[in-house]
């Protein structure tokens, strides 16, 4: 048997370049660094004796001939191993009853995943899920360093530091939401000025989250004149916005489909994006079945408003047993 001229991570590697056409996405998509992405390119290259990118300083890199050949080849080993991975136990053997701990922000909980847990639980009788939700940002550093969740699926400010062991899933508009009659007859978005005197909702006086989101606005030239009151709850913030009561910084994700013909974008502010965390990376099935129940359940629903999804297998509902 011919043994391969490159290692599986190595593929996997290459795989992902070829979607992204960018390292630095590669490397958050996989977990790894961008040297170690360019390092197995790297490597790979010189066992293969072949130059698959062409890589120019400011440009993307691109296939070669012997790139795309190469990718040609390499659907036809990946489609092998589905076929492979098919003569599997149709009933296998059922696995021993496993907890997992996991943490989600409050919006991904009641608007994509909990109206999807039935399903899983009646397909996984032996997995419990103990869900938690979203604590103030200042203490999901911590969570990670003592290893208290074995999944974290959040969204998180774009321009905030991402930890090493988190991934980026998708990215979404990030604003200025309130309801369309702020807006009036003005088009959208307003100014910063008209943005300004509007009624606001911000977040627990002196947390966190309220100095990061009166930063965010100053640097847009937005002071509020009026702050109608605080909460940290997004359905309570939602509800508000519906009604018309006030304006908030939001993430698009975190409207309500049903809201989302009231509550429009009055300004646009800095994008938000779905963060990822997985303890163990080990090939186990239960775990897979829960990656794959997570973020399927977000990227695969039509409702997510994702202005850019970065694993196209989850946007198209695979897992990683297909």
């Amino acid at each position: 048997m011919y043994s391969l001229p490159c290692t599986l991570r190595q593929l996997e590697v290459f795989s992902s370049l070829c979607v992204t056409r960018s390292f630095r996405r590669s490397a958050e998509n996989l977990g790894v660094s961008q040297a170690s992405v360019s390092s197995q390119m790297k490597v790979m290259e010189e066992q293969l004796g072949v130059t698959l990118l062409a890589r120019s300083p400011g440009k993307r890199p691109s296939l070669t001939a012997e790139g795309l050949a190469f990718l040609e080849d390499l659907r036809i080993f990946e489609a092998a191993g589905r076929a492979l991975a098919a003569h599997r136990r149709s009933a296998p053997i059922l696995s021993s009853p496993i907890r997992f701990r996991l943490l989600v922000g409050q919006g991904l909980w009641d608007n994509f995943l909990r109206p999807k847990l039935d399903h899983f639980l009646v397909e996984h009788p032996n997995i419990t899920l103990d869900f938690d939700a979203q604590p103030p940002e200042d203490r999901i550093a911590r969570a990670l360093d003592e290893g208290q969740y074995d999944f974290i699926l959040l969204h998180r400010r774009a321009g905030a530091p991402l930890e090493r062991q988190m991934r980026s899933m998708a990215l979404l508009r990030g604003g200025i939401y309130g309801h369309r009659n702020f807006a009036d007859k003005s088009a959208t978005p307003l100014d910063a000025e008209a943005v300004s005197q509007l009624p606001f909702i911000l977040p627990r006086p002196g947390s966190v989250q309220e100095r990061e989101a009166l930063r965010g606005l100053e640097r847009h030239g937005i002071r509020p004149r009026h702050v109608v009151c605080h909460s940290q709850y997004y359905d309570v913030i939602a509800a508000m916005l519906d009604r018309g009561v006030a304006v908030s910084s939001f993430a698009d994700a975190l409207i309500p489909p049903a809201m989302r013909e009231t509550i429009i974008l009055l300004y646009p502010l800095e994008d938000w994006r779905l963060v990822w965390f997985r303890k163990d990376h080990d090939d186990d099935p239960q775990r897979n079945a829960v990656e794959a129940f997570l973020l399927s359940s977000v990227l695969k629903d039509p409702h997510y408003p994702a202005t850019e999804i970065y694993d196209a297998d989850y946007a198209r509902g695979a897992t990683p047993a297909d």
